[in-house]
């Protein structure tokens, strides 16, 4: 409402639109038609600008076609190796170069598997804060169970992290990631 009232445009972030309920997603269809929010006993807020309106998913659930019909859609992909890398030596306090591309390597050999809930930037946060509080030097296969909780948020994802050499195959394709010259722009 805040930002239908200021009298220049900004932007209204509304995250994770596709978590949000069917009355919610009604409501963000009258927003996005009429810049205006009615608003049961107190009346209709109208604007006084438009703002530029960013929403972001997970895609946990498909979004109405009226709300996507109103919505210009870009797909944002995970990182590359070298960008994650960059953020964690921004970001985490990992001074081992090493370890922060092991770390992407790991994020990005865990995203080619598939999983229901991939690790996000925030999640490496997580585990790069993890391996520092642990003195942690390099990522081994023998560091599983300790590490599952940081890198497994479904139940079907730890199962499979849990097979045999299931978690062992992912450190290896880290490592050659991590081992790989780094590209220099």
């Amino acid at each position: 409402m805040r930002a239908l009232l200021r009298e220049h445009p900004c932007v209204l972030l509304i995250d994770e639109v596709d978590k949000v309920d069917q009355a919610f997603e009604a409501m963000l269809l009258e927003l996005l038609s009429a810049w205006q929010i009615s608003i049961p006993k107190l009346g209709t807020v109208t604007h006084r600008s438009i703002p530029f309106v960013v929403m972001t998913s997970n895609e946990t659930r498909s979004l109405g076609d009226p709300l996507r019909r109103r919505s210009l859609y870009l797909r944002m992909e995970h990182p590359t190796v070298e960008r994650e890398t960059q953020i964690l030596a921004v970001r985490s306090a990992t001074d081992d170069p090493l370890l922060r591309r092991q770390m992407a390597g790991l994020a990005k050999a865990l995203r080619a598997w598939s999983m229901e809930k991939p690790p996000s930037i925030a999640e490496l946060l997580d585990l790069a804060q993890a391996l520092e509080l642990m003195g942690v030097q390099e990522i081994a296969p023998d560091m599983r169970d300790v590490l599952l909780p940081f890198l497994a948020k479904t139940d079907a994802d730890r199962k499979r992290l849990l097979l045999r050499d299931g978690f062992e195959s992912l450190v290896i394709t880290a490592n050659k990631y991590r081992d790989e010259p780094i590209e220099v722009e």
